[in-house]
């Protein structure tokens, strides 16, 4: 690969991955600060955790990626627990993302049933357990990336990389079964089959008026989500098998460069899924947007309260201590001037 082209890919990773990580960073943080007053919700409280879990995929995948191809710098060859642990909790992490996601979206197809008996599934403490073995189960998944992956020298290259070294069999149970269906085929089903009847459901809710406000938000928030989530990893996960694939055949270096740029290209939009959440939340959702909107400007509005009235008070503070410096005792009206002081600043208030 030239100069060129590595400039290139370098630029594309900066200018496309930096924009997402601090977006959807920010985003989920916000998500985690607004959705918490009503995290009794089961399907707020699938988002709520959804986005903690976003934080730490955005964090080992998207960072990592832009610091490495981006900046050159790979900390995971020169640390050996960090290659470890980005090894384990990056993948991890991206499927527990995934599965909150679909967990949220059979809360909402559950909620838009008519049966009784499938809307009193839609509790708390099932979501709570549904969270607790779905972040256990991937871990554990992925416990042989903790303890097989180290920091090796290419025999070839003489350069150090981050890699696998354990059992071959488990490595390409991984790359050809575990990567196409863990990542796209299983998540793609779930999310499509339950969107699709949870908004066949909806109308015919909407047309029997049988739904609440807040649950149509909701729902809405989740509905919304799909396609995207859909369009941004499905592109991955196709392109990188075919890549597995095709990596014995005979290519030019024209199409190596290619498929060189689109695999980065695709590997940094992926993320999108996990940035993403807030500004869908925020686009559809009423009682969200007014929240955000409230959320950002008390902040605002503090910052002005706060520079409009300290300033007279410590003047005139200071002026009291003036007077008793120079008679050298406190003045006979002090509780008459500090009263007058206080009703100026309510009144500025």
């Amino acid at each position: 690969m030239s100069s060129t082209d590595d400039v290139l890919i370098s630029s594309i990773t900066i200018y496309l991955g930096l924009p997402i990580l601090i977006c959807g960073t920010l985003g989920n943080l916000f998500n985690i600060r607004l959705l918490w007053r009503i995290r009794h919700n089961p399907c707020v409280f699938i988002f709520l955790v959804t986005s903690f879990i976003n934080c730490i995929v955005l964090f080992y995948g998207l960072l990592t990626r832009v610091l490495n191809v981006g900046f050159h710098f790979d900390w995971s060859t020169k640390n050996r627990i960090w290659c470890k642990t980005r090894a384990t909790f990056s993948p991890a992490s991206f499927l527990i993302s995934f599965a909150c996601t679909c967990l949220a979206s059979v809360d909402r197809f559950l909620v838009s049933c008519r049966q009784e008996k499938y809307r009193k599934l839609s509790r708390l403490s099932i979501a709570t357990w549904e969270i607790i073995v779905t972040i256990i189960f991937w871990l554990a998944i992925y416990i042989p990336y903790l303890v097989y992956t180290e920091i090796v020298r290419s025999p070839f290259t003489g350069i150090l990389y981050c890699a696998f070294v354990g059992d071959a069999v488990f490595s390409n149970y991984q790359i050809y079964f575990a990567f196409p269906v863990y990542y796209g085929l299983l998540p793609s089903t779930v999310l499509t089959i339950t969107g699709l009847l949870t908004y066949k459901n909806t109308n015919k809710l909407q047309i029997n008026r049988q739904r609440q406000l807040v649950q149509k938000q909701i729902t809405s928030m989740m509905l919304i989500q799909i396609p995207i989530i859909l369009f941004s990893t499905l592109p991955y996960v196709i392109f990188t098998e075919y890549s597995t694939f095709t990596a014995t055949m005979t290519k030019s270096d024209n199409q190596r460069t290619v498929e060189l740029v689109m695999t980065n290209i695709v590997s940094i939009t992926c993320y999108i899924t996990f940035a993403c959440p807030f500004f869908v939340f925020f686009s559809t959702s009423k009682t969200f947007r007014e929240d955000a909107k409230m959320l950002f400007l008390c902040r605002k509005a503090t910052l002005l309260r706060t520079n409009q009235v300290q300033p007279r008070f410590r003047n005139n503070m200071r002026y009291i201590q003036s007077i008793s410096m120079r008679t050298n005792q406190i003045p006979c009206n002090f509780t008459t001037m500090v009263k007058n002081i206080k009703s100026t600043t309510v009144n500025e208030e």
